[in-house]
C-alpha cells in the first residue's frame, strides 16, 4: 500500500512539474511575442514617422479670417514617409496615431480579413498582427464607413486602449485620433464608443440613401458610453475602429469617429 501511494505521489509530482513547465513556457512565449512586436513597431515608427514640421508663418490676419481658416491651418501632429513605407509594403493605406496612447501603427489592407491578423507588414508572423482595413472597404477611406480592425492585446498594445472609452473622463482627454494617408491627413473626431456584436449594424459599410445613413449615425451615437458634441451630417465619412471585448462570445468594442481633412 505504501509503495502504491509513493508511486502515485511521484506520478502526481511529475504531472504537476510538467504543468508548471508548460505554463512557464506559455507565459514566456506570450511575453516574448509582446516584446518582439513592440521592438518591431518602435523600429518602424522610428524609420518612417516623425513629428510634424511647424506650420509656416503667415501674414497677420483679422480674428474673423483666422477663425474661418482654422480648419485649413490645422495639421497632423506626425508626418509619415509614405514613399519609403510603400516600398516596404504596397498594401499600407495609412498610419493611425493616438496622442498620449500606444496607438501609433501602420494600417494595411489585404486581399482578405485574415492575413494581417497575424502578420507584420514585412510578412513576419506575429501574434499581434497589423491594424487593417476591412477588405471590402475603399482603400482611400472614401466610403461612408471604413472599418479598421486591431487586436486587443493583454499588454495594452494595439487597439486595447479603445476600451478605455467606456468612461467619459477618458473620452474628454482623448477626443481625437489622427489618420495619415498617402494622399490626405485626417483628424478623427470621436463621437461614439460601445460594446457590440461582431455581426452588428456597426459594421455596415454602405447605405441606401441619406436618410438611412443619418438614422445609422444617430443610432450609433445613441448607444455610446460617453456624450460627444461632434455633429454629424449625411456628407460625413466615418471610421469604425474595432477590437475584441470579452463581455460575451464574439463581443467587440468599437470606437467611431468622423474624418476631418487636415494638413
Amino acid at each position: 500500500m505504501r509503495r502504491s501511494i509513493r508511486i502515485l505521489l511521484i506520478i502526481l509530482c511529475i504531472i504537476f512539474t510538467g504543468i508548471l513547465a508548460y505554463s512557464g513556457y506559455q507565459l514566456y512565449d506570450i511575453m516574448h511575442t509582446y516584446k518582439v512586436s513592440e521592438t518591431m513597431y518602435n523600429n518602424l515608427s522610428g524609420q518612417y514617422v516623425s513629428d510634424a514640421a511647424p506650420a509656416p508663418s503667415a501674414d497677420p490676419v483679422s480674428p474673423a479670417a483666422q477663425e474661418d481658416s482654422q480648419v485649413q491651418l490645422e495639421r497632423s501632429p506626425i508626418q509619415v514617409n509614405f514613399d519609403l513605407l510603400l516600398e516596404e509594403n504596397s498594401e499600407v493605406v495609412g498610419w493611425i496615431y493616438g496622442p498620449d496612447t500606444v496607438i501609433n501603427y501602420p494600417v494595411a489592407q489585404g486581399q482578405d480579413n485574415e492575413y494581417y491578423l497575424y502578420n507584420f507588414i514585412d510578412g513576419t508572423y506575429t501574434g499581434t498582427g497589423t491594424p487593417f482595413v476591412d477588405c471590402f472597404c475603399e482603400k482611400d477611406f472614401a466610403g461612408q464607413n471604413t472599418v479598421i480592425y486591431g487586436h486587443h492585446m493583454n499588454d495594452g498594445s494595439m487597439f486595447a486602449s479603445l476600451s478605455n472609452y467606456r468612461t467619459e473622463g477618458y473620452y474628454e482627454e482623448h477626443p481625437v485620433l489622427y489618420l495619415n494617408t498617402p494622399t490626405q491627413n485626417y483628424k478623427i473626431e470621436v463621437f461614439a464608443g460601445y460594446v457590440t456584436d461582431a455581426e452588428s449594424d456597426s459594421y455596415i459599410l454602405g447605405f441606401s440613401d441619406e436618410g438611412d445613413y443619418l438614422r445609422y449615425l444617430a443610432a450609433m451615437k445613441a448607444q455610446s458610453d460617453f456624450d460627444s458634441p461632434v455633429e454629424l451630417s449625411s456628407s460625413d465619412r466615418i471610421v469604425t475602429l474595432s477590437t475584441c471585448s470579452y463581455e460575451y462570445f464574439d463581443a467587440r468594442y468599437v470606437v467611431q469617429g468622423k474624418l476631418v481633412p487636415i494638413g
